[in-house]
Formats: structure tokens, sequence, C-alpha cells
């Protein structure tokens, strides 16, 4: 057990000095999600047109949201790229992976931790630690609320990973996936509340991202954040984030397991 546990904190640490050695490709992205966030900063400023609040919620939650959003938006992107695995799948490289003792969607996984971690502490949590402070911005009235945030978003992380490395096993099948990548991360990005909050969606779009997993990405870490959720409630939001962890893991091992097994049959 301890050797497992030693053999994918490995995988951690190399991602982590990895990420060290490609500093250019860390900045990039943090420029990127700086634009980003300055763009959605300036819709919503021009939306609310100076009024003090929009379907219950002030401009200064709102904006915290947008904030908030693009830093969990920048963590999910700090991990392995969809095309580094469905390229070693077109190639025929992870017949090698394969072959090695570890698992290959924990090997990504905990991979994705080391890379998530430098970013974090070098990039993400300087330039927001900043924002808020310099910004008026909303922050938890309680250290509980910090706990919660954290746990959400952790949750969140774990859904985002379960269903993208799902998408990308399709590679096994279909080779070429540009088409459902495009309606994956098109869904991922609407129905998540990344950049719109469900609450200012028409009631039959939010009865239906009621009913998916993306919620559990972006909005439900958000709102526990700017506490337009509490109490009961957030527990009953985390508890639905859990649902879909377990219901996505599930999916994915399906799908990986027969993945692995077209590999093995077909020789490679």
């Amino acid at each position: 057990m301890m050797d497992t546990v030693k053999m994918y904190n490995a995988f951690t640490r190399k991602a982590f000095m990895r990420s060290a050695a490609y500093r250019f490709d860390v900045w990039t992205r943090l420029v990127s999600n700086i634009i980003f966030l300055l763009m959605w900063m300036s819709i919503w400023y021009a939306l609310y047109a100076g009024k003090e609040e929009a379907s219950g919620i002030s401009l200064t939650a709102m904006l915290t949201y947008v904030v908030v959003s693009q830093f969990l938006t920048a963590v999910n992107g700090a991990g392995t790229p969809l095309w580094e695995l469905q390229e070693k799948v077109r190639t025929g490289d992870i017949a090698l992976e394969l072959m090695r003792p570890f698992d290959v969607p924990l090997r990504y996984l905990f991979a994705d931790f080391g890379s998530v971690a430098f970013y974090m502490l070098t990039a993400l949590v300087p330039l927001y630690f900043l924002l808020f402070f310099f910004v008026d911005l909303s922050l938890p009235t309680s250290w509980q609320t910090w706990i919660l945030f954290i746990i959400s978003g952790f949750l969140g992380f774990l859904i985002r990973y379960c269903i993208e490395l799902t998408f990308g096993l399709f590679t096994f099948w279909l080779i070429e996936t540009g088409g459902i990548e495009d309606v994956f991360y098109f869904s991922v990005s609407l129905l998540s509340g990344s950049v719109i909050p469900l609450w200012f969606f028409p009631g039959w779009l939010q009865t239906l991202a009621s009913y998916l997993p993306f919620q559990g990405i972006y909005f439900i870490p958000n709102a526990i954040f700017i506490e337009e959720i509490s109490g009961n409630e957030v527990f009953l939001s985390i508890g639905i984030q859990l649902f879909w962890v377990a219901v996505s893991y599930g999916i994915l091992r399906f799908v990986w397991s027969k993945a692995s097994n077209k590999v093995i049959v077909q020789g490679g």
C-alpha cells in the first residue's frame, strides 16, 4: 500500500517539477486568464449599467463570482491537456503505459495535482490575493465558508477531470474527436455556470442544468463563496457534487475498461 502511495506521489512531484521547467507556459496561461477575467468583469459592469443589483444579486457579488470562476477555470485548465492523451492513443504510445504497473486514470490525476499545485503557488494565489486586496469584492464572512468552498472546488475539479478524461478516451474508437470536444467544452461553458450563473437562466434551462453534473464544476463552488447558498443548502449542494463525482468516476472506469481491453485485444 505504501509503495503504491509513493508511486503516485512521484507522479505529482514530477509534474510539479516539469511545470517549473516550463514556466513560460505557466505565465502565458496566466496572461490569458487575466484577459478573460477583465473581459467578463467589463461585460458584467456593462450589463448592470449602474444598477446596484439584478435578480437579487449585487454587482459586487457578481464581480466576485466572475473572479472566483476565473480562478477555478485556471485551476481546471492547469492539468493534463486533453490532446496529450489523444495523441498517445493515435500514436500507440498508450500501449506502453498499459504495460506499466500503475492505473492510467489515477496516474493522470496525480500528475494533475502536481501541475495545479505549481500553477496555484507561483501564479494564481499571488494574483488573486492582490485582486481581493485592491478590488472591492465580497469575501466569505466565516472560516467555515472558506473550508466548504475549498471542499466544493476540489469536488468540482474531480467532476471535470472524470468527464474530460472520459471524453478523451473516445479517441480509442473515433480517432478524431474534434466535434465531440466542441460539444463538451460548449456544454461545460454554458451549463456549468462558469460565466453566467444559473440563476440568470430561463426556467427550462435552469431545470436542465440542475439535472446535469456541470453545475458542480463552477456554479456550486462560486455560489458557496459569495454565500448565495448557505445553511443546509450548502450541504445539499456538496451532496450533489459527491453524487456526480461517484457517477462520473463510475462512467470513467467503465469506458476505461472497454478502451484498455480494445488495445489489448488488438495488440496495441
